[in-house]
């Protein structure tokens, strides 16, 4: 059985992809806490030096300004940057077919071909908008829904997962 779906990438889309694979991560929710920590610390050596809240705020708000703005502007820069490697990047300016088969998960243009067996997978996750084949946990190849022509397309998908990487592989279909 071969299961064949083809797209064109977009820049919004990969990054879509980076920010869920980054939320996924250990260090991110841990870099978040120790912000809210720091801050939190401002607040109380502040008021246990008996500041006033008003002067407390104006300690504080320097702070939460930059890393709300650094916060904020992340996805922006990434999409800028994702955008421009994509202009230079002449295989994600082709369109992409993303093959499902027995012998692995194949992913080809008209410049390039790769072929990935199904033991180099860990993990397969799917979400609203995409599958994601995980050969580590820092790094995905994803196929967005958008390119799969039916929900019997999506359903066949699934269960071809499901045989391939049942024992060997963490399936986690999220969004059936």
């Amino acid at each position: 059985m071969v299961l064949r779906f083809s797209f064109r990438p977009t820049p919004a889309e990969h990054a879509r992809v980076l920010t869920l694979m980054l939320r996924r991560k250990r260090g991110y929710w841990i870099f978040l806490a120790l912000v809210a920590v720091a801050v939190v610390a401002l607040v109380v050596v502040a008021g246990l030096q008996g500041r006033s809240a008003a002067a407390i705020f104006a300690t504080v708000l320097p702070y939460l300004l930059m890393f709300g703005l650094i916060f904020a502007g992340l996805p922006f820069l990434q999409r800028w940057q994702l955008a421009r490697f994509y202009r230079q990047t002449p295989s994600l300016q082709q369109e992409q077919t993303h093959e499902f088969s027995d012998e692995g998960f194949r992913m080809s243009n008209p410049l390039a071909n790769t072929l990935v067996r199904w033991e180099a997978f860990s993990e397969v996750l799917e979400t609203k908008e995409h599958f994601l084949l995980f050969p580590s946990r820092s790094m995905a190849y994803f196929l967005p829904k958008r390119a799969i022509a039916s929900h019997e397309d999506a359903q066949q998908l699934r269960s071809f997962l499901r045989s391939r990487l049942g024992q060997s592989a963490k399936l986690r279909l999220l969004a059936a």
